[in-house]
């Protein structure tokens, strides 16, 4: 019998940067009849967590790859057949593709790691939780980060009439966040700042075409980092409701490889917590993040006269290799009169 009978089912590659992928869930049972687009199984990388839909209709006839461990791209985690398919048929299609693939290690080899999963110690019991594939990623993320010469910059703005502008445009069943507001503020600053968008290649400074904002979004205890593309081409409107999809398809899962990324400017805003001030580690491949605290009423000194102020306090933590003090303090100005002046978004 010919092998057009028996579906490989494997790792797949999301993203031209995914190399592997850990098995969360498996949604069905060894023997179960699956038809096209049945969901199979979970499989989260280091950027997103997705299911795996079935591509043929069949039995899924073995199971090979173990929830919670990480495989390969094209690494061989079951098999799809027909039900007719004779079991050492199966068996060799299995030697054969692993044959000229490779095979992981067998659970032997890797150790049994479930075993460990409590310390006892004098009476008092240790449970250790596992470390998420992302937050994996998210760890090796800080530490490189963290490798880069970086310093903050800090501004306070007025946000008042960005408050008013929005408390306007809601009236109209516009449904613009803060952050909206200070992502396209930030877009229009780039513009005329734009090292604070540009890469350091190896002999030369890469400044990107586009202006593409990354949006820091917290998904449980995990962090994404959807990409607003193109932000200079956006009304606030249009950066509005392309924040909005991309905040809810991280939400709900649905968030693909390509909308995380290409980002070349970040955004953290913990304004939501009550924090008023805070630096971020500059992300990867990027020259600057801003760090957005919350509006806080203050009184301030205007003119001679005690003023109310809501008042913005924004830290802009930039590569040192990349963007000076001085550099920095700019945009940070022109930033401040954009949101202090947001009829002109």
């Amino acid at each position: 019998m010919s092998d057009d009978k028996i579906f490989a089912l494997t790792i797949p590659k999301w993203g031209l940067t995914m190399e592997e992928g850990a098995i969360t869930n498996w949604l069905l049972a060894e023997g179960a009849v699956v038809e096209v687009e049945d969901e199979i199984l979970e499989i989260e990388s280091d950027k997103i967590s997705q299911v795996v839909e079935s591509p043929v209709t069949g039995v899924l006839r073995r199971i090979l790859g173990e929830e919670g461990e990480t495989y390969p791209v094209k690494e061989l985690i079951g098999i799809i057949a027909d039900a007719e398919v004779p079991d050492d048929e199966i068996e060799a299609f299995i030697a054969s593709y692993r044959g000229s693939h490779g095979a992981t290690d067998t659970d032997e080899e890797r150790g049994d790691t479930e075993d460990a999963m409590t310390v006892e110690t004098d009476h008092t019991v240790s449970t250790k939780k596992p470390i998420s594939k992302m937050r994996a990623s998210i760890a090796k993320t800080v530490v490189s980060s963290w490798a880069t010469p970086q310093f903050p910059v800090t501004m306070a703005i007025d946000m008042g009439k960005a408050k008013a502008l929005r408390a306007k445009l809601k009236e109209t069943n516009q449904a613009i966040s803060m952050n909206d507001i200070v992502t396209k503020a930030c877009a229009k600053a780039i513009e005329k700042y734009p090292m604070v968008n540009a890469q350091l290649g190896d002999k030369e400074y890469v400044l990107n075409p586009n202006i593409n904002i990354a949006i820091v979004v917290a998904v449980d205890e995990d962090l994404m980092m959807p990409v607003v593309q193109r932000c200079e081409a956006l009304s606030l409107k249009e950066v509005a409701t392309k924040s909005s999809q991309l905040i809810t398809m991280v939400k709900d899962g649905s968030i693909s490889e390509i909308e995380l990324t290409g980002g070349n400017f970040a955004i953290s805003n913990l304004g939501m917590f009550g924090v008023e001030q805070f630096a971020a580690l500059v992300p990867p491949g990027m020259a600057a993040i801003l760090a957005v605290g919350g509006i806080r009423d203050e009184v301030m000194v205007i003119n001679g006269e005690m003023t109310p102020v809501a008042i913005m306090r924004v830290t802009l933590m930039s590569d040192h290799r990349v963007v000076d003090g001085m550099y920095a303090a700019k945009f940070l100005v022109e930033l401040k009169r954009l949101l202090e002046s947001p009829e002109t978004l």
